[in-house]
């Protein structure tokens, strides 16, 4: 059997897709899986060891230059149909994604109408999964392997991680960064593309200057210009104790995480995946909820603001007039809450570490 899975965008709802994918090589061993999925994308959908292709549509690049669209498609729909699918799985339940489906020539899968984020698509169609609402996205997206295919999602969530972790974490930090080894890292994630999203820079400032005190180092990546200015008025804050990172790519930046100690991230796709690899981290809520799309079970600490407005899951927050605004919910995060959280949070990896030592030492007689 060979199938191809339509997910674009983003990294955060790819990631949460992964579990789905394992689930579905489960119950056909022996599939082909393709992946369609924008460009930005391609690299961390490649890490699923159940994924044996990956195909890119650029569509968003495609934006500014419309006029080049049918091209693109006219060479896609080629290419699709080349591979000669078995069927097609849209799993990201809107129009586009669906009509890329339709270009590969075979029956469709996806969302019911009732569970599709846009109910056109579900016309499209062949089979459907109506998802009870209300469930954590990724037990959205299990269950729709369960329904379409019989696929038996009892057993616990499955990212398909397990050999990209164990690569990365043998190959060590990237050529250039060797000075940071050695030192007690924290990794602060401060992007993200929604502006609710945001906890105000001068939280992050007074939060690097707490923990350069401690003597941890601040380590700040970065992935657009405006991003790359925020680090470096940063680490004015965290003097020698912080660090703008180079650019990196996104396997690089899963390397940087996996030698630090922990990470203190909005939430954001990279901070979903630092915790889908065990890292210990602190994740900081405000448009959003834990219980609905956070990565539970694992090492990460989840923060919420706790205002009746939230989680509202609004890219831009309703209750201000203007985008340079700082979200209520994101003011409601105390820097000195996030700062004591990140002290038990280290106090507790550097006692598990100890303990793990002390169990080793024992076991070869030391």
């Amino acid at each position: 059997m060979k199938i191809l899975i339509v997910r674009l965008s983003s990294l955060g709802d790819i990631l949460h897709l992964f579990p789905a994918i394992s689930d579905l090589r489960r119950h056909f061993p022996d599939a082909e899986i393709h992946w369609l999925v924008e460009p930005a994308f391609a690299e961390m959908v490649g890490w699923h060891s159940a994924v044996n292709k990956v195909i890119t549509v650029p569509l968003r690049s495609h934006k500014k230059n419309w006029w080049r669209l049918p091209r693109l498609l006219r060479g896609l729909k080629q290419q699709l149909k080349a591979e000669k699918y078995d069927l097609v799985l849209d799993a990201q339940g809107l129009l586009k994604s669906a009509l890329l489906a339709r270009l590969a020539g075979v029956d469709i899968y996806g969302f019911h109408a009732d569970s599709a984020r846009e109910s056109l698509a579900a016309k499209f169609y062949r089979q459907t999964a109506r998802v009870a609402p209300g469930l954590h996205v990724i037990e959205k997206n299990r269950q729709l392997v369960a329904q379409l295919f019989g696929a038996d999602v009892r057993q616990a969530a499955d990212f398909g991680l397990d050999e990209f972790r164990q690569k990365q974490v043998a190959t060590g930090l990237p050529g250039g960064l060797e000075n940071v080894a050695g030192q007690r890292r924290i990794v602060l994630l401060h992007g993200t593309t929604w502006n609710s999203k945001y906890w105000p820079e001068s939280s992050w400032l007074e939060l690097v200057g707490l923990l350069a005190e401690q003597g941890w180092n601040c380590l700040l990546p970065w992935g657009n210009e405006d991003e790359r200015r925020r680090a470096q008025r940063l680490q004015l804050a965290g003097g020698t104790n912080a660090q703008v990172l180079p650019g990196l790519t996104l396997t690089e930046l899963m390397s940087v995480l996996l030698q630090a100690q922990a990470f203190v991230s909005v939430e954001s796709g990279i901070g979903h995946l630092a915790t889908v690899l065990n890292i210990p981290g602190i994740m900081l809520h405000g448009p959003t909820d834990p219980g609905y799309s956070g990565i539970l079970d694992k090492s990460c600490q989840h923060i919420s603001s706790g205002l009746d407005c939230s989680p509202c899951f609004k890219r831009d927050c309703p209750r201000l007039e203007s985008k340079a605004g700082v979200p209520p919910c994101q003011q409601e995060i105390s820097v000195q809450r996030v700062f004591q959280q990140c002290l038990a949070l280290m106090e507790s990896t550097a006692q598990k570490t100890l303990s793990t030592k002390d169990t080793k030492d024992t076991k070869n007689g030391w």
